[in-house]
């Protein structure tokens, strides 16, 4: 005769251990990639300024998930340098604020192997780099010192006294 408590008890078992690979594997299945991650965010920032045209934002990280996919490292580094100067540089009318939030974003995001040595973008007069720096201007050649001229201070001026100098 069957126990019927010993066929339920393998069943519950067996249920269990199902469960279990079940909790324990699907973070891995649910994980994207760091391209998804930054997807998401273009996605977001997409609802949030309809005007601006994110189209070939989202056509430059599909060309970095099939680099991706292909594990050619080459291409996912081309083509994150060019969607990081697209953001630099507001292409396509996104809004400033928009481009500043991803380029950080990205930036944070993307790992460290990928990361070039030179990872800040060339700067020129008109871009904005996510940074800050104080606004402050020498008045004087040294502390106490009398007024610099409109141009600014020389300090390799002769007449200029250097405490520190011997």
């Amino acid at each position: 005769m069957r126990d019927p408590r010993i066929h339920g008890r393998i069943w519950g078992t067996l249920l269990a251990v199902c469960m279990m690979v079940l909790l324990l594997t699907s973070p891995v299945f649910a994980a994207g990639t760091w391209v998804d991650e930054i997807w998401n965010m273009v996605a977001f920032e997409k609802d949030t300024y309809p005007e601006a045209n994110f189209d070939p934002y989202f056509a430059k990280l599909t060309k970095i998930q099939v680099g991706l996919a292909g594990e050619n490292q080459q291409v996912v580094n081309r083509e994150m340098d060019r969607f990081l100067k697209m953001l630099a540089n507001r292409a396509y009318g996104i809004h400033d604020v928009a481009a500043d939030e991803i380029y950080n974003f990205a930036l944070t995001v993307r790992p460290v192997e990928t990361t070039p040595a030179a990872a800040a973008i060339e700067l020129s007069i008109n871009s904005e780099r996510p940074m800050s720096v104080p606004d402050h201007m020498i008045n004087t050649p040294y502390e106490g010192g009398p007024k610099c001229p409109a141009g600014g201070c020389d300090y390799w001026a002769d007449d200029v006294f250097d405490p520190g100098a011997s």
